[in-house]
């Protein structure tokens, strides 16, 4: 498979890429095991890297740090999981400091549920912006239209998802082409 085919099929992939809506998250408050299996599915296309998206050490550091609250009785609810997998997917584009002023921005100027649900609305209509399939010009207005901290942390984000998996994929093709 050449490396167009390669490209063309990941950016489909990501195009049909969705993170379920706070109505769709479980109602159940859920273990931490569970907690992670969830936010790795929901989070494993937007990926930068092979390394682990999510971990029981890693929750644990964010209800320290205060990112995430305390769970009730070792379970998670909605809350939770929704900002867990926010923090998953931004802080491969910026620091967890960064990641957390934006969250408790973005609540306080709505509520959980719609700050939640307005992230998931940016980040992938950011993915459309950026994989263009009928090739129009995106022009930062376009990116700006209600501007909102988030929209840009979506915008980082998808540029640096995209970017990464380009290069990563021409330093494989490279690779290949050298040993031949």
């Amino acid at each position: 498979m050449n490396q167009v085919t390669k490209i063309k099929e990941w950016e489909s992939l990501l195009l049909e890429a969705s993170i379920p809506r706070w109505d769709y998250l479980p109602d159940i408050e859920i273990y931490m095991d569970q907690l992670v299996k969830i936010v790795e599915k929901y989070t494993s296309p937007f990926q930068l890297n092979h390394s682990k998206a999510i971990t029981p050490s890693m929750v644990n550091n964010y209800v320290k740090l205060k990112l995430v609250p305390k769970p009730h009785k070792k379970k998670y609810g909605k809350n939770h999981l929704a900002r867990i997998i926010v923090i998953t997917i931004l802080k491969q584009a910026f620091e967890i400091p960064d990641v957390k002023k934006g969250i408790e921005f973005q609540i306080d100027s709505t509520s959980a549920k719609e700050a939640y649900n307005f992230f998931c609305d940016h980040l992938e209509t950011t993915i459309t912006c950026f994989i263009n399939k009928d090739n129009e010009s995106i022009t930062i207005e376009q990116l700006k239209q209600d501007y909102a901290p988030i929209q840009m942390a979506c915008t980082t984000f998808i540029a640096k998802l995209i970017t990464e998996r380009n290069l990563d994929d021409l330093l494989q093709q490279t690779k290949l082409l050298e040993e031949k």
